[in-house]
Order: C-alpha cells, then sequence, then structure tokens
C-alpha cells in the first residue's frame, strides 16, 4: 500500500473517531484522548485546514462542512496529479522516448 493511501485512511480514521464521537459542534468537544487521537503533523495539517477545532478548554470538534472540503481539495489534487503524470506519459510514449 502506498504512503498516500495510508494518509488518506488516517484522515478518514480521524474524521469518523470525531463523528462517532458526536464531536461536531462546540458543545459536543471532546479531549483527544477520549476519541483516541494523537497529534500528529496529519491532525495538525486538518486543523491548520480548519477541519479541527479547539475550544478555550483544550477540547477538539470537527467542523463537517469544512471536513468535506478538505477530502474534496485533496482528491481533487490527487487526480489532477494523476492525470499530469498520465499526460507526460503519453506524450513521451507517442515520441518514441518511452516503451522501447
Amino acid at each position: 500500500m502506498s504512503a498516500a493511501a495510508v494518509i488518506a485512511m488516517r484522515r478518514k480514521r480521524l474524521i469518523r473517531r470525531f463523528r462517532e464521537a458526536g464531536a461536531t459542534d462546540p458543545t459536543h468537544a471532546v479531549s483527544l484522548e477520549s476519541v483516541r487521537v494523537r497529534r500528529s503533523w496529519i491532525f495538525n495539517q486538518m486543523e491548520n485546514a480548519g477541519v479541527f477545532l479547539p475550544t478555550s478548554d483544550g477540547r477538539y470538534y470537527m467542523d463537517e462542512e469544512a471536513a468535506a472540503e478538505f477530502l474534496h481539495r485533496k482528491r481533487m489534487r490527487a487526480l489532477i496529479g494523476s492525470g499530469i503524470l498520465l499526460l507526460i506519459f503519453l506524450t513521451l510514449w507517442a515520441c518514441g522516448l518511452f516503451g522501447r
């Protein structure tokens, strides 16, 4: 399994844990320990994107709309990157520089 696939699975797992805990608004915020989440660069990236929001007492909740937008942006970036690589491959193949 590729590193990108592992990262995507971890992002989805984080979202699922907050959703299952019902932590989708400030009144239902939870501690990271209670949802078995540790701070990682993936969590920090999602926090910086506004997916996970802290409360004044150190608990967190998830913004559903920001989570959906974050995952959409990541999927689009992967699709565009794959498309660019495919175009490069096809160009090299058509020019006879690849596949000999």
